[in-house]
């Protein structure tokens, strides 16, 4: 089982996180903060992308996290299946060694 089971709520924190960084630094940049326009531009285009490259490692990671359990999930039901299998397999012998009446 793996260690962090509460990944949804980490992923929404990383997002969350990056949008109010995002949000700040654009805010940030178009209230000018004493530069001129272009520089003011300039600086939200550049808040902007490293926004987006935030986002996109936030969400390839969530990606790798989500196939990593859904391998997780799949080990454990054929594990699950091979056990009940088994289960069957010995309820079969036990009827089989049974005295019969």
């Amino acid at each position: 089982m793996p260690e962090n089971t509460n990944r949804p709520t980490r992923r929404r924190r990383i997002l969350t996180g990056v949008a109010v960084v995002s949000i700040a630094a654009t805010g940030a940049a178009w209230s000018g903060c004493g530069d001129d326009e272009d520089e003011a531009v300039d600086a939200a285009n550049e808040a902007l992308e490293n926004a987006n490259e935030a986002t996109d490692q936030a969400l390839d990671q969530a990606q790798d996290q989500s196939e990593d359990i859904q391998g997780e999930v799949e080990e454990a039901t054929d594990q699950a299946l091979e056990e009940g299998s088994e289960a069957q397999d010995q309820a079969d012998q036990a009827l089989e060694d049974a005295p019969k009446p």
